[in-house]
């Protein structure tokens, strides 16, 4: 019985009407960040792949002198009251003399006077001279100075105290001897008890004016799109930072919490779209306890529930669970340090430590940035002098190298560390900055894949070697990475013992199923690539020291479009349910391999597209295309693939439908006519409220909605001969099928650049030469398949007969395109490749070679 789904729309109208009476005018849309259940992280409901800096500008005190003229460093900062401590945690400190030494500290309230002189001094570094001891620090005298212990561990603290309470908003440290012995980073902290709850006020870290926001327009015009920077307003990190980066497309991750948490910057900022989420503890599992990190996003939380809180783990030697763990369930997300470049780890240590936190973190669901070093650690730290050679930063194969490393191991964030080293405020060396924007593209690229694929890591039996793949969008994504500086890794990888002998483990990268005669195309062209599938089926070659290579692999076949033709109607987004339309499948089982959606401009939501069977509207399959990702294909759908092909019957009713939602997307309303390539259209349809509706127009569909037959190419593989092009005939090759029959939908011929003409291609049986199927393929339109070929669909398909002899040949022409002689050998996935024919002047000549063909030509099947 038809009902009138009219009265549900007047009804949903109505609603959506009251809703914006009752909406207060002046709400501001704020950004969201969340995770999936997968572990990647979304932003407004979309996957979010941060790509981008940590804005590291650590700036020594600007010394100027190296003599005992004494210099002054003055913190100001919020005033406090009733404080009975003050201390310096002195982080580092120029030590030429392997100590470091303080001339005076000051404590002033505004222009009153020095109260420093009188307080306690103590420090947690004493020297065995007494005539540096801490009573040195304040005692009003500029003639001596407190002196630390030789080799003292920093951070040291040195503190003062009072009997009762103080107020105060600057510190003045003065120092001699600048460049040899006076600190150069330190935080100023204050204690209410003067013991205990230590709290940083000020440090003497320093960006140059303007520098943040100059960064964040940098970063936006290279095509980044995240940064992660110190919430410190002296250094520019406001408001009108935050609304700007929002503009630029630039997601933020303020740190600094003590500081967000004492302006309200988490009130002020939690409904700006270039928010991302608050960064509540760097180094984490050093200087973090869980239980400490807990209530910092508990606070968070109390005031913005909408955005992620990330922390960053360290640990520069190595060891599987390192306390990364501790935070798995406090932090949603987190990034893993492992800066190995210039220190005594082994560069391969970023893939390990990569992999134990996304192991660590992929249980519960949440992602793992991966933090990759672009300093100097002689630039960073100058800290008794270190060998600059050791201290070095990553050369761009090295940064390369561990970006990868990162990304193979599970990364689905790369941050790198950090946009600018000490001491000169430079932009990091412009070699590594030029290599960060060239993977830009790349990481682009592959975002859909990282985000959204199904990962494998491929044990490889080499240390030296990672590689992963991602299967997403009907197709497999590789990367491979050597570790090695100086080895190039085959692949296959034989463990001691080598070959043929019981220890020998075979580590080709072994291929998902549909893969194994794939086409292996390297997706980025400054990469190198020297990895095919072998006759195994797996992915074989070599590997160059320090080399990264990525590859794209695509299934021999093709997918056949269901819809054909359409004529769009009215655009609509007033309805929450499922729409789409009911079609009548024709007289031989398809395989279903991706459903899609059309996709209208502006459309960036994600829609779960269903297949119901009609009869008792069972679930047959289901799956959600992002309509922000991917290329929209010729029909104008996007598509999603099904975890596993299903098949659809014979002279089937099936209902086709996607997920919408009121006031999200736009699609064509029910005005929509759609045609299709086999089947019958019947009506449209919508799902609400657990009731099924139907149109009663035939050929009708709300969204359009979609799906692709995935038919499968009768040839996996060729070495083609030598070109030419003199000869007016029909060539090709012969071949018998194999012990089942098959449906063939298109037949085609091989590309060879410059191809323009037309070419009738046939089929026909072999036993009595009559033609089983014949269409014609224009070479100068539509795109080469994987395998090199273009089709033309048959008007209707036709059976092959099991264990039957056929020839398929391509219409030629003297002078005319060229194709490939008959030294050209196929491989044919089911079924035998005989020989090649042709037929000139009304006979036929066979070849006496097997598995040999002009052209090549080839066919579709199901």
């Amino acid at each position: 019985m038809m009902r009138n789904k009219y009265k549900v729309y007047v009804l949903i109208l109505l609603l959506a009407v009251i809703m914006v009476l009752l909406r207060h005018p002046n709400v501001v849309s704020a950004s969201t960040s969340g995770i999936t259940s997968d572990g990647t992280l979304t932003v407004d409901g979309q996957p979010f792949f941060p790509f981008g800096f940590y804005e590291v500008a650590w700036s020594p005190i600007p010394w100027n002198t190296n003599n005992y003229t004494v210099e002054s460093d003055v913190e100001t900062f919020t005033r406090v009251t009733n404080i009975k401590g003050v201390r310096l945690k002195i982080r580092e400190a120029n030590m030429a003399q392997d100590y470091f030494g303080i001339v005076e500290i000051e404590v002033n309230d505004g222009a009153g006077p020095n109260q420093a002189t009188t307080a306690t001094a103590s420090a947690t570094s004493l020297n065995s001279d007494p005539n540096h001891s801490p009573a040195e620090l304040n005692d009003g005298r500029l003639t001596n100075d407190y002196a630390s212990a030789y080799h003292p561990n920093l951070p040291e603290y040195v503190t003062l105290t009072w009997g009762s309470g103080k107020s105060f908003d600057k510190v003045t440290l003065k120092a001699w001897l600048c460049y040899t012995i006076a600190p150069s980073y330190y935080d100023v902290e204050v204690s209410v008890d003067g013991l205990t709850g230590w709290t940083k006020v000020a440090s003497s870290d320093k960006m140059p004016a303007g520098k943040l926001s100059m960064d964040m327009n940098q970063l936006a015009a290279d095509g980044f799109n995240f940064m992660h920077a110190s919430a410190d307003t002296g250094n520019g990190f406001n408001s009108s930072f935050v609304d700007d980066a929002g503009v630029k497309g630039i997601k933020l991750m303020p740190e600094n919490i003590n500081t967000i948490v004492k302006y309200d910057f988490l009130t002020q900022w939690k409904d700006k779209s270039g928010l991302l989420g608050w960064s509540i503890c760097d180094d984490c599992d050093p200087y973090n306890n869980p239980s400490t990190v807990q209530s910092y996003k508990d606070a968070v939380r109390a005031i913005d529930p909408n955005h992620i809180t990330y922390g960053a783990g360290v640990h520069y030697t190595y060891e599987p669970g390192y306390n990364v763990g501790s935070y798995v369930n406090i932090l949603d997300a987190m990034g893993r340090e492992m800066y190995p470049i210039g220190s005594s780890i082994p560069m391969n240590t970023v893939y390990a430590a990569t992999k134990d936190t996304v192991d660590a973190y992929r249980v519960v669901g949440k992602p793992v940035f991966g933090i990759i070093q672009t300093f100097s650690w002689h630039s960073i730290s100058p800290v008794g002098n270190p060998d600059p050679v050791l201290g070095r930063a990553p050369d761009p194969s090295e940064l390369r190298n561990m970006t990868y490393q990162s990304l193979a191991a599970g990364a689905k964030g790369i941050i790198f560390f950090p946009y600018y080293f000490s001491p000169t405020h430079t932009m990091i060396p412009s070699d590594l900055y030029t290599e960060t924007k060239a993977m830009v593209p790349e990481i682009n690229a592959l975002k859909p894949a990282l985000m959204l694929g199904q990962r494998t890591e491929v044990a490889t039996g080499n240390p030296d070697l990672r590689v992963t793949y991602w299967e997403y969008g009907g197709k497999v994504y590789v990367i491979a990475v050597n570790t090695s500086y100086d080895s190039v890794v085959n692949i296959p990888y034989y463990q001691p013992g080598g070959p043929g002998t019981t220890s020998a483990i075979n580590a080709s990268i072994p291929l998902p199923a549909g893969y194994q005669n794939a086409v292996v195309k390297s997706m980025f062209t400054r990469l190198p690539s020297t990895l095919s599938i072998g006759v195994n089926g797996k992915l074989s070659g070599t590997v160059g020291a320090e080399q990264v290579q990525v590859y794209e692999l695509t299934p021999v076949g093709t997918s056949i479009s269901l819809v054909t033709g359409k004529t769009l109607g009215s655009l609509q987004n007033g309805f929450t349910g499922e729409a789409g339309f009911n079609f009548t499948t024709a007289n031989a089982a398809r395989t279903v391999a991706s459903l899609g959606r059309f996709f209208v401009s502006g459309n960036n939501g994600s829609h779960t597209v269903s297949l119901y069977k009609e009869s008792d509207k069972s679930l047959v399959a289901s799956c959600t295309v992002n309509m922000a990702m991917g290329t929209a294909d010729e029909w104008g759908f996007k598509y999603c693939t099904l975890p596993a092909p299903v098949t659809l019957m014979a002279n089937t009713a099936y209902d086709l439908v996607a997920s919408e939602t009121s006031g999200g997307d736009q699609y064509y309303h029910d005005d929509t006519t759609v045609t299709l390539g086999t089947g019958t259209p019947n009506f449209a349809i919508f799902k609400w409220n657990g009731s099924w509706y139907y149109d009663s127009t035939t050929s009708h569909s709300f969204g359009p909605v979609n799906l692709l037959y995935k038919d499968s190419s009768m040839l996996t593989g060729k070495t083609l001969g030598s070109v030419l092009n003199g000869f007016t005939g029909e060539v090709g090759f012969n071949f018998t099928t194999a012990s089942a029959a098959r449906t063939v939908t298109s037949l085609g011929r091989f590309f060879v650049n410059g191809n323009s003409g037309s070419h009738t291609l046939s089929l026909y049986k072999e036993s009595d030469k009559s033609i089983v199927a014949s269409c014609t393929v224009n070479m100068a339109t539509g795109t080469a398949d994987g395998l090199g070929f273009k089709y033309c669909t048959l008007s209707t398909p036709v059976p092959l007969l099991a264990n039957t002899v056929y020839d398929l040949v391509a219409s030629e022409t003297s002078g005319g395109d060229q194709y490939y002689h008959d030294d050209t050998t196929v491989t044919l996935g089911t079924g035998t490749p005989n020989f090649a024919i042709f037929k000139w002047n009304g006979s036929w000549y066979y070849d006496s070679t097997t598995s040999h063909s002009f052209g090549p030509v080839n066919l579709l099947y199901y």
